[in-house]
């Protein structure tokens, strides 16, 4: 009979060790579980900004090949000037993109700090930050959109200031032949 007890002394203590070790196993379960559904959460979101960002840079390669982007760029005083070119592949590492934003960050600012314009030095922060190509490509678009309204506002300009020096050319044209005859009016008393 003391054997018995023992043996069952035994079986209730491993059927409570087991009923506790099934409550940590359900409990590691539930974490783990939830954990991964965290991760997979991330997951998604990191898989579509990546897709977006692919998107931004198909994007950003269209507008800059567009037949009217090239005839801006042949008219343009300042341009882009690609520094490298890399054969890497498109799913490169954490690290090389932030080189390459530095890099990018520190062209931008010699630009902007040499031609002393503030837009440019937006776009330098928004690419060194990391911003999504499609808010550069925003950005460089009003860049454009400035500079073609300042393009239009240099043209009225200088057809004024050819048609005033014509019109200069016209009097003084048409005054040369009073100088010889001594007939020039003075016309300060006026």
């Amino acid at each position: 009979m003391g054997e018995k007890n023992k043996l069952r002394s035994d079986s209730r203590t491993e059927c409570d060790d087991t009923q506790a070790q099934l409550k940590a196993d359900e409990i590691f379960f539930e974490n783990t579980k939830v954990c991964c559904q965290d991760v997979a959460f991330v997951w998604a979101g990191r898989c579509r900004r990546r897709t977006a960002e692919l998107h931004g840079i198909i994007t950003a390669i269209e507008v800059l090949s567009h037949d009217e982007a090239k005839q801006i760029f042949k008219r343009a005083t300042t341009t882009l000037v690609q520094l490298q070119a890399s054969h890497r592949s498109i799913l490169s590492s954490g690290f090389r993109h932030a080189q390459m934003r530095q890099q990018i960050f520190a062209q931008l600012s010699k630009l902007a700090s040499k031609r002393g314009t503030a837009a440019l030095g937006r776009v330098a922060v928004a690419a060194q930050s990391g911003s999504t190509f499609r808010k550069v490509i925003t950005m460089i678009n009003n860049m454009i959109g400035h500079l073609r309204k300042e393009e239009a506002h240099d043209i009225a300009h200088r057809d004024r200031c050819q048609n005033a020096q014509q019109k200069k050319q016209q009097c003084h044209g048409g005054c040369e032949g009073f100088a010889g005859t001594g007939q020039i009016a003075d016309f300060s008393a006026y």
